[in-house]
């Protein structure tokens, strides 16, 4: 036990999913964050405010689960998708957005796996992207 009288917490453990997320506002990424938190076997691997960065992140942690809005600043929304794709090929595309992913993705909705609206409750959309984190690492 270490001083705290807690059993350390070995630097072997690894979290069973990790997720980046993407979105312009920095308070629903901390609500956001939060919420998917709440299982304990998920990592946040990363938070950005745009698309670029996004891309850039994805490529170098190489989430299970990315979770983007639709509308951010950079690239278009389809070409944003586009480009995740290509930086994560293994990640789950959740979208959390204001927007229909239909009427603003053109031909990379199909690369979205689970489109969550905004005005979707925290604590649902949080174990939503668990649950497709889970269902998909299991497959």
């Amino acid at each position: 036990m270490g001083a705290s009288g807690r059993q350390p917490v070995s630097a072997a453990r690894r979290h069973s999913l990790r997720v980046l997320l993407c979105d312009d506002s920095v308070e629903l990424r901390a609500l956001l964050r939060s919420a998917i938190e709440a299982g304990r076997d998920v990592e946040v691997v990363g938070e950005v405010g745009d698309g670029d960065t996004g891309v850039r992140l994805a490529a170098e942690r190489q989430p299970d689960v990315v979770v983007l809005d639709l509308e951010m600043p950079g690239p278009s929304p389809e070409a944003l998708l586009k480009a995740l794709r290509r930086a994560a090929p293994s990640a789950a595309l959740v979208t959390f957005s204001g927007h229909d992913p239909a009427t603003v993705a053109g031909a990379a909705v199909g690369d979205i796996a689970l489109h969550l609206p905004k005005t979707t409750d925290l604590a649902t959309a949080g174990r939503a992207v668990r649950d497709l984190g889970r269902r998909r690492s299991a497959s």
